[in-house]
């Protein structure tokens, strides 16, 4: 059975910098999501993304994004796990979401959090060495068909928190 390595990062925010610690970090990935503010940083890094899987969503200062011409919301398979991409979670409103997993970022401080039967995961940020006292963070996803391991890891690639989702199996 294979694993699947996901990195995940949100608004980077043209910091390139930190953006590519996070890739050299995850060098393993076979998939990187980023979820938005400045998802086009990752165009500068072919030399880190080749050969990967690359899903993006924009985020709120995407021209495409305010005027509603890009879409805001990218829903994925992964093991069997379904997973939607957002930036703003906001993006939620209103929407009924056919995911056992919900990636955003924006509000630039790690986090996760299991409500409603789903599971919600923000990789944090790498926009600078302190926003507004919250240290850059990145996320790396190992899925399995029966679990997920959610790692959160600061910029000197040392975990901060390590979760594990167990698929509940379904009722016959």
């Amino acid at each position: 059975m294979s694993m699947n390595k996901i990195l995940i990062v949100s608004d980077s925010h043209n910091n390139q910098v930190l953006l590519r610690q996070a890739l050299a970090a995850a060098s393993d990935a076979d998939t990187i999501f980023h979820l938005g503010d400045n998802y086009e940083d990752l165009d500068d890094n072919i030399d880190l993304t080749r050969d990967k899987k690359v899903l993006k969503v924009p985020g709120i200062f995407h021209p495409r994004y305010l005027n509603g011409s890009l879409p805001v919301r990218l829903y994925t398979d992964i093991a069997g796990w379904k997973f939607l991409l957002i930036h703003d979670p906001r993006d939620l409103d209103n929407f009924a979401v056919k995911a056992d997993i919900i990636l955003y970022g924006h509000t630039h401080t790690w986090q996760f959090k299991k409500q409603s039967g789903k599971y919600y995961i923000n990789p944090g940020h790498l926009k600078s060495n302190d926003d507004k006292g919250r240290i850059p963070t990145f996320a790396l996803l190992e899925v399995e068909k029966s679990m997920i391991r959610v790692i959160f890891k600061n910029m000197k690639n040392e975990d901060i928190e390590i979760i594990n989702i167990k698929r509940i199996p379904e009722e016959k």
